[in-house]
């Protein structure tokens, strides 16, 4: 009895990690159009002992919008955000001017340069591959990519945004990347192959409900058939 009772507190387990698994398969479809989105991956052994949450950040395919105010990484590295939380990092190049003149993120967040926010204010902006801005043929600063020597230290904070988690030193600027002006990156997320992940997770949640369902059944002839004796 103590046994069958066990048996069915491990299928329950694989049963919310198929829920965990296609809760994030979900949230991944959802984002599909989501600018330079990062689709998570969960991923559990056969006994579920130990069950971990990921985030992929392999590069989506850059899509050109002839807008000179998108911008988008080509290679590994993430721009560099001033928020009122502190600094947080983003790899969507989405971006505008506020009323102060300062290139910011569509939230209002002013984007990062060597030299601090970038006033480009009342100019034609030129934003080269390096990162340099150009505002009416004069440069007046570069923009900061950085990468991480431990990305599984970034954490989703939303709206595009990361917050790293590890320590200052692992953070360093990211040289074997261009950025594309008039470009943005779309999300990493393949429909096909999410949903194909999705009906696997849903027939793997069926199959830990109805061996549950047996169980139980088991059980209860048990505590029944002992009543009699």
């Amino acid at each position: 009895m103590i046994s069958e009772i066990s048996g069915i507190y491990n299928v329950v387990d694989a049963s919310l990690a198929q829920m965990l698994k296609f809760d994030t398969i979900s949230n991944n479809l959802a984002n599909i159009n989501t600018n330079a989105f990062k689709k998570d991956l969960v991923s559990f052994d056969q006994v579920l002992t130990s069950i971990s949450s990921t985030t992929d950040f392999t590069p989506g395919p850059l899509h050109y919008t002839g807008n000179k105010l998108d911008i988008a990484i080509d290679g590994p590295g993430f721009f560099k955000i001033q928020t009122a939380q502190g600094i947080r990092y983003t790899k969507n190049g989405s971006l505008g001017v506020n009323s102060e003149g300062l290139l910011v993120t569509k939230i209002g967040d002013a984007v990062l340069g060597q030299n601090g926010p970038i006033n480009v204010r009342g100019g034609d902006i030129r934003i080269g591959s390096d990162g340099k801005v150009e505002l009416d043929g004069a440069s007046i600063d570069k923009i900061l990519v950085v990468n991480f020597a431990q990305s599984e230290n970034l954490s989703k904070e939303g709206m595009s945004y990361y917050r790293y988690e590890g320590e200052e030193k692992d953070i360093f600027n990211s040289n074997n990347s261009t950025i594309q002006q008039g470009y943005i990156e779309n999300s990493n997320v393949n429909p096909t192959e999410e949903m194909i992940k999705m009906i696997e997770t849903f027939r793997a949640f069926e199959s830990a409900q109805k061996v549950i369902q047996t169980m139980d059944e088991l059980n209860r002839k048990m505590v029944n058939d002992v009543g009699l004796l």
